[in-house]
């Protein structure tokens, strides 16, 4: 008697998984749909609902645009005329402010100078203002001016200048003998900070390339220095790896401003001062 053949369930089971990748219900509803073709009229109708549709969608957005687009535009007017409003505040108020520090000058100045005591004041008062960067000051120096690759500007990345990148700039010249220095226009005091915060900052004020730092000393001194510097190294090495503009000028006469004052955050006048306790005699 010939040996029946063994079913091989596994095998079975492989080809059923590789071979028939729909389940048997669809297989079925899809033959009995293929006999059965949508009529021509149905095909038409389907078509003009969509097409309704999607024209009803467009029509509603399109009148929604419309809608907000007036006060879209009101609102854009508004905020375009608070902003130029508050500026031009803030600059009449700047120049009060610089009036009424002129005339407190002078004010000081008339009463101190009427003695030897009151003269030794007002050296040591000027001595201080000219340290804290306090006063306007003008003198031979030298301009640099850095900014980014033209084809890079507003695309962030390593090429573009970074605030690290400008406060090396502003030690190599401090280094190089600058005896006053601003940027961007904005005078550098004690406290202030070269640093990033959106959009490149000099003690809280923004400035905007292309960055010119402006540092007063002997022009021909403090170029020879200010060669040998990490700062002027740095921005060589980015003009020949980036095309990052940077040039070096002698100037024969700059004139920075005074820097921003700001109150005292410590420092408290003195009170009066309290006797020293008395020890009883015996």
């Amino acid at each position: 008697m010939p040996e029946r053949p063994r079913y091989d369930l596994s095998s079975s089971l492989l080809r059923q998984l590789l071979g028939d990748h729909l389940d048997a219900g669809y297989a079925a509803a899809h033959r009995r749909r293929a006999g059965r073709p949508v009529p021509w009229f149905a095909q038409r109708v389907w078509f003009a609902v969509g097409a309704l549709l999607l024209g009803s969608l467009l029509g509603v957005a399109a009148v929604n645009a419309s809608a907000r687009q007036p006060g879209a535009e009101e609102t854009k007017r508004g905020l375009v005329a608070g902003v130029r409003a508050e500026r031009a505040d803030t600059e009449a108020l700047a120049r009060r402010a610089a009036a009424l520090a002129k005339q407190l000058d002078e004010a000081r100045t008339a009463a101190l100078t009427g003695d030897g005591q009151g003269r030794a004041v007002l050296d040591q008062l000027t001595r201080l203002e000219r340290a804290t960067a306090a006063v306007p000051v003008t003198g031979p120096g030298l301009r640099v001016t850095v900014g980014d690759p033209p084809e890079r500007r507003g695309v962030r990345s390593r090429e573009n200048i970074l605030d690290r990148d400008l406060q090396v700039l502003v030690n190599s010249l401090w280094a190089s003998g600058a005896e006053a220095m601003a940027v961007g226009g904005h005078r550098l005091q004690p406290r202030a900070a070269v640093r990033q915060a959106g959009g490149m900052l000099v003690d809280n004020r923004p400035i905007t390339q292309p960055y010119v730092l402006e540092a007063i000393g002997n022009p021909e001194e403090l170029e020879t220095r200010f060669v040998g510097t990490d700062g002027h190294g740095r921005f060589t090495a980015f003009t020949q790896l980036y095309g990052t503009s940077f040039t070096v000028e002698r100037i024969g006469e700059l004139r920075l401003p005074g820097a921003a004052t700001d109150e005292p955050r410590l420092a408290v006048a003195p009170a009066a001062p309290i006797a020293p306790p008395t020890t009883p005699g015996r």
